[in-house]
């Protein structure tokens, strides 16, 4: 099994850390020390500390639209015009920023 693993080097110190298991780390004074020390942490957790089961989990039938039970929140709005007007200047604004930079 291959497993990532995040070796930084520090202060004259290797730091290892299994990147799906940030609980298993360690630290070395060597890059290949750290490498193997993670090795036997990882192996060590797996097999005697951690049980790994599958499980699974019910989808809902119905998804439904999310964007619907936002539908007619501000109708009763009366700063909505104000709202979309910002947006839109906002939008020429990056739009022009953008066109300058294409230049």
């Amino acid at each position: 099994m291959i497993y990532d693993v995040i070796l930084r080097k520090t202060n004259n110190k290797y730091i290892a850390r299994a990147k799906e298991w940030p609980e298993v780390i360690v630290e070395e004074n060597t890059r290949n020390k750290a490498i193997q020390q993670i090795k036997t942490r990882l192996i060590d957790y797996l097999t005697n500390q951690v049980e790994i089961i599958k499980i699974e989990i019910p989808l809902p039938t119905e998804t439904g639209n999310p964007w619907l039970d936002k539908f007619g929140w501000f109708k009763d709005d009366p700063t909505f015009d104000d709202l979309q007007a910002e947006m839109a200047a906002y939008r020429q604004e990056i739009d022009l920023a953008m066109e300058q930079i294409a230049e």
